[in-house]
């Protein structure tokens, strides 16, 4: 089962990783292409902001209507809208076109959640985290090449990199229709471990441990979205490469050594660890690496240090991420795991609304190291909570 389950997720990666190398191609490009068109670190806050209201609108929508009608068809509806924006953020000659291109992709958003629901339902609950790992791990895997692709294409103008984006956007649309077999929601076994429809209310309301996972998901999202919104700034007001300030190039470089870790700690790791440490340690350690991280941020700057602060953010990050994705996903029946996925996107994109704010305001202000101090006492909460709100394997 487990190696059948592994053979039908392959086209799930391929989609997912070329989606994700879409995104890895904008992200360390946006601060700086932005900046050009004249937003100042609040603006640019409120540009990943925007994009997350829209996400925030959307995610369980999307979620809802791909439990109804079909992982696929949502998909490929989803991926048009990023194809869009991707085009549209092209062209943009001002920054009114550049916040209209990110709405687009922003309401169509919800690619990602849907490929975790299909690959959880393409998989027995035995290979569930191992499944999702690797919707993860394509998730890394685009994360690693897009922005060396981005680091590369610079060269050949801002805008080379944003059609490249485009490009591997229509890629995956086609991939999606080529690759993924259609899924008939109305004529699944019904032997499946599924919920009557009239009991969604109260079975959301009555999964308490449902709901602490989300608790702890929206801390994790919050200081996640704090450091990746701003992050581009901060290197480039304080560290230098050959004489020359951190740029896209420079940026495309560390997101690129973030997409590697994502891949170590997908591939080797995490499944490893999973059998000697309890998901509850391992979330605790994970916000602990992070919290040390960050404030190593806030100390010097060095290029050595940074390198060694930042593996222990990434690494932090990736151990938590994809452990309460898992087990958020083993909370909740088969056919609830769209809208499960679907809010916690929700609840991402309203992390991500409030966080890049706050974080622009710091860092529009030149406060780089109350930044990083912010951003180590919230990981230090997540700790703490994880060794509150967490089951131990006993209690479960």
């Amino acid at each position: 089962m487990a190696g059948h389950s592994a053979l039908t997720l392959v086209p799930t990666f391929v989609v997912v990783a070329v989606d994700a190398t879409g995104m890895g191609i904008i992200l360390p490009l946006l601060p700086f292409y932005s900046q050009r068109l004249g937003a100042t670190p609040f603006l640019l806050g409120a540009l990943i902001s925007a994009y997350a209201v829209c996400q925030l609108i959307a995610g369980p929508v999307v979620g809802m209507l791909s439990d109804r009608y079909g992982r696929r068809k949502v998909l490929v509806v989803s991926q048009i809208g990023t194809f869009t924006g991707f085009v549209l953020l092209a062209l943009a000659g001002n920054l009114t076109l550049v916040f209209v291109a990110r709405i687009i992709d922003g309401l169509t958003s919800g690619n990602i959640s849907v490929a975790h629901a299909y690959a959880a339902e393409h998989s027995a609950p035995a290979t569930r985290k191992q499944a999702l790992g690797m919707t993860s791990g394509a998730i890394g895997t685009g994360l690693l090449l897009g922005p060396a692709l981005s680091s590369f294409l610079v060269h050949y103008g801002q805008t080379a990199p944003v059609w490249a984006a485009a490009a591997l956007s229509l890629i995956s649309i086609l991939a999606t229709i080529a690759l993924l077999p259609p899924d008939h929601p109305a004529s699944e076994p019904r032997s499946r471990h599924r919920i009557p429809e009239p009991t969604l209310a109260r079975s959301l309301l009555g999964r308490h441990y449902a709901w602490r996972l989300l608790g702890l998901l929206i801390v994790f999202f919050f200081v996640n979205a704090m450091f990746l919104s701003q992050i581009g700034l901060f290197l480039s007001a304080r560290f230098s490469w050959a004489g020359h300030a951190f740029g896209a190039r420079e940026l495309g470089w560390v997101f690129a050594y973030a997409g590697f870790i994502n891949m170590v700690v997908q591939g080797l790791l995490i499944t490893r660890i999973s059998l000697i440490a309890s998901d509850r340690s391992i979330v605790m350690a994970a916000f602990a690496c992070m919290g040390l991280g960050f404030a190593g941020l806030a100390s010097r700057d060095n290029v050595g240090l940074l390198a060694v602060n930042l593996t222990l953010i990434i690494a932090g990050t990736m151990f938590a991420r994809s452990t309460l994705t898992a087990e958020l996903s083993r909370s909740t029946a088969i056919n609830r795991q769209g809208m499960i996925m679907g809010l916690n996107q929700s609840l991402m994109s309203g992390a991500n609304i409030g966080a890049p704010l706050v974080s622009g305001a710091l860092i529009g202000h030149r406060l780089f190291v109350p930044w990083a101090l912010v951003m180590a006492v919230v990981a230090a909460i997540g700790a703490a909570l994880a060794g509150q709100l967490l089951d131990t394997p006993r209690t479960r």
